[in-house]
């Protein structure tokens, strides 16, 4: 059960929520402390975040989850404990990705639409680690689809990356074409063609045929 201040159940993740100001549970400390000491974050979670692996690691009440490609880190996500009285516990969210390489991919994932998408996903494993229940991403994808309709300029946003993309996609094609790096042959070669070609039905296998005589 998350209460705000005046003791009233609250809800968002933002403006006065987890990744703002904190939300307030109705656990002590302590009891706070133990669970996120024993949460993993899935593989589900990093891969939104650019990586492949989480490494957690704990400074007081500061935990910290950091996501990983190989060895470079991708992205660190953070959950800072507060006590509020002794039986409630206040939990602040954090999200951060380092300074990238600048790439599509780094792009694509530092859009506010998908920083969203993996701030919903960490805020939901955080909550059900508190509350000593099994994560439920249906949740986290509501409170995802109720941020995006509040802020259409983050869909236009990863529009325009995702468009870029694109059209630097075809821009490499075209350069290559002209320099002999890539052809027409070297399109239909290719094994997408091939296993196309391979597993389209026949044109025999789909014509009427005349039954043999029984006699």
């Amino acid at each position: 059960m998350i209460i705000g201040a005046s003791g009233v159940a609250v809800g968002g993740l933002y403006a006065g929520g987890a990744f703002d100001r904190g939300e307030v549970y109705n656990v002590p400390i302590a009891q706070a402390r133990m669970r996120l000491e024993l949460m993993e974050l899935p593989p589900a979670v990093s891969n939104v975040a650019g990586g492949s692996a989480a490494q957690d690691g704990q400074n007081g009440d500061t935990y910290t989850w950091k996501i990983l490609a190989g060895s470079e880190k991708t992205a660190v996500f953070t959950a800072h404990l507060q006590a509020e009285g002794p039986a409630q516990t206040r939990v602040t969210l954090d999200y951060t990705r380092p300074k990238g390489k600048g790439d599509w991919s780094d792009r694509f994932l530092s859009t506010s639409f998908m920083q969203s998408y993996a701030e919903t996903s960490f805020h939901e494993y955080v909550d059900a680690a508190i509350e000593n229940r099994r994560p439920d991403q249906n949740e986290a994808m509501k409170a995802f689809a109720a941020n995006a309709a509040a802020h259409p300029e983050q869909i236009r946003e990863l529009g325009l990356v995702t468009e870029g993309m694109f059209k630097d996609v075809a821009e490499q094609m075209k350069s290559m074409k002209a320099g002999g790096q890539f052809s027409d042959y070297s399109y239909s070669n290719s094994t997408r063609v091939r296993m196309e070609a391979a597993t389209k039905p026949s044109v025999d296998a789909t014509r009427p045929t005349t039954p043999l005589p029984t006699d």
